[in-house]
């Protein structure tokens, strides 16, 4: 969900959900695509009320379209993608861009890497200074460009490619303040 959506869907939240925001549920992402309830405790948690005071529902409402920026930004520093949207995303890109592009030969870069950006997963080239920070399959052997495809599209779909994404930003997501 990029940022523009997240506001849309704070300017829309209904009624009942926001009351049971003021009864004690909490704000939560759902798969990157939609906001709904959970546990504060719980996973995907965007927004609580701990000691804040609200007196309506629309107060609370003002409040979240007001907080809306620092909210998207603080879920995303310290949450990461869902499994789901992370592999749907891929896949899109991987049809996109082809799958070769995404794997490295033994010694070399690939021809893209992928970075998560503000809730969205991005395609880097050469040309981004970040480039060789990204993410990206990197092959053991040397294989022509079909393999590569294949081995490519077996990491997104075993979940290896999401597992590795978790592993480079583990420090990041697990940060307490």
């Amino acid at each position: 969900m990029n940022l523009s959506d997240f506001k849309n869907k704070i300017k829309t939240l209904d009624q009942n959900l926001l009351k049971s925001i003021l009864n004690g549920s909490a704000l939560v992402m759902i798969q990157d695509k939609e906001l709904g309830l959970g546990a504060s405790n719980g996973a995907f948690v965007i927004f609580w009320i701990e000691d804040e005071r609200f007196s309506s529902i629309e107060d609370l409402r003002g409040y979240l379209e007001i907080e809306s920026e620092d909210l998207f930004t603080n879920y995303y520093t310290h949450s990461p993608l869902s499994k789901e949207y992370f592999e749907t995303k891929l896949s899109d890109l991987m049809n996109e861009n082809g799958e070769a592009s995404f794997t490295a030969q033994p010694g070399d870069m690939p021809e893209k890497s992928l970075i998560v950006s503000d809730g969205e997963l991005c395609v880097l080239t050469e040309e981004d200074y970040i480039f060789k920070y990204g993410l990206f399959l990197q092959l053991e052997d040397k294989l022509n460009s079909k393999i590569s495809s294949v081995k490519a599209r077996n990491w997104l779909q075993s979940g290896a490619a999401y597992n590795d994404y978790i592993a480079v930003n583990v420090f990041r997501f697990s940060a307490i303040e």
